[in-house]
């Protein structure tokens, strides 16, 4: 897959689960891209039809297929510590 997944993103998409109390073991953090080509994030404990799951840093990504198809970066935005596509 070439989706690459930095540090930073892994720190604040495990914080993001410690925040909600979720038990990373039972709950993934979805990506998608919206309509207007922003990246969304949610939880969910199973993937959907299309979505590929890759595990990093202990945190499970449920990654749609549009996203997976790209070669791209999953980043940290410096303000606000907000969850990027590069």
């Amino acid at each position: 897959m070439p989706i690459e997944v930095t540090e930073r993103a892994v720190a604040v998409l495990r914080r993001a689960l410690e925040a909600g109390r979720m038990d990373p073991a039972r709950i993934a953090i979805r990506v998608s891209i919206d309509r207007a080509g922003e990246l969304r994030t949610g939880f969910s404990e199973d993937a959907e039809p299309g979505e590929e799951t890759i595990n990093v840093g202990g945190v499970r990504l449920l990654v749609s297929g549009e996203l997976a198809a790209r070669e791209a970066t999953i980043d940290v935005a410096d303000e606000h510590d907000r969850i990027v596509l590069r």
